[in-house]
């Protein structure tokens, strides 16, 4: 896939984009945090386009009414789909000028490698994380593999990284959830702050997504 363009109405118009489609869901707000203004910029990065962002957001919102799901104040909270998105509209480019998708196989091998790198070089404040990535190890060596269990260790994942924080960084991401979403209850600013804390420590420690969807 080609380089987006750099051009400043284009970029523009991209974020402008996102942002109307996330906020057309939430009455009550009306500009984007400067996280989720954060996040656009990196899956501008990642050449994902508008069109598919909007599409994985419109399943994130989806998803939450069908299966009675938290409600979503954050983009943060959309990644996952958007991400899932993204898979499926490079798949879709198969037989197109790009190049071809992974096959799960390779994905799973890529996986293996990373959770590999990740547990070599794991630092003792995260050790309790070892167990739940050599299971994912063994599911990935068995196959074949379980798609839906990986998604839900990964978030299990997401869970253990918020419970190994120490309760002062817990206020720190809850103080900025709450100055991004004033007036939310505890329980949703909560899920903010573990979704931006887990994301932050992953990119710290190197810590891989266990999803295939990501590869």
């Amino acid at each position: 896939m080609g380089e987006m363009t750099a051009d400043p109405s284009d970029r523009k118009e991209y974020y402008q984009k996102i942002a109307r489609a996330f906020l057309k869901h939430q009455p009550g707000i009306f500009f984007l945090p400067p996280r989720d203004i954060e996040l656009i910029s990196e899956w501008e990065k990642l050449n994902i386009p508008a069109e598919v962002v909007i599409e994985g957001i419109e399943k994130a919102f989806s998803r939450k009414i069908s299966r009675r799901k938290k409600n979503i104040y954050s983009l943060s909270q959309c990644e996952k789909e958007i991400i899932r998105a993204y898979a499926q509209h490079q798949e879709r480019l198969v037989g197109r000028e790009s190049p071809p998708a992974p096959e799960k196989n390779e994905k799973a091998r890529q996986l293996m490698q990373d959770i590999t790198a990740c547990l070599e070089n794991l630092p003792g404040e995260m050790s309790q994380l070892r167990p739940l990535l050599e299971e994912v190890l063994s599911i990935l060596k068995l196959g074949p593999v379980d798609e839906a269990r990986l998604e839900s260790l990964d978030e299990e994942l997401d869970r253990r990284l918020w419970d190994l924080a120490r309760e002062e960084e817990k206020q720190l991401y809850l103080q900025a959830a709450g100055k991004d979403y004033p007036g939310r209850p505890l329980s949703q600013l909560e899920e903010i702050s573990r979704l931006n804390l887990a994301r932050d420590r992953r990119q710290k420690y190197r810590i891989p997504h266990l999803a295939l969807f990501y590869y």
